[in-house]
């Protein structure tokens, strides 16, 4: 059987876009079920705002990660 993923997202929060803030969740939950996660971002701005989101996070969603490049 074929699976399928919604979401929902909202407006902006905490200065990242709907899709960042996705982003962060989604790197969150996947980083918890053992895999090893890489975002591609658009430019460094973008990485700047997901990396200090993702420091920002409360300690049970924490993610592990550094910039590179």
């Amino acid at each position: 059987m074929q699976r399928s993923t919604f979401w929902t997202m909202t407006p902006k929060q905490d200065g990242l876009s709907a899709v960042e803030q996705l982003v962060c969740d989604i790197a969150a939950e996947r980083w918890r079920a053992g895999k090893r996660v890489l975002i591609a971002c658009e430019d460094e701005q973008q990485a700047i705002r997901l990396d200090e989101a993702l420091w920002a996070r409360p300690p049970e969603s924490f993610v592990p990660h550094n910039l590179s490049g």
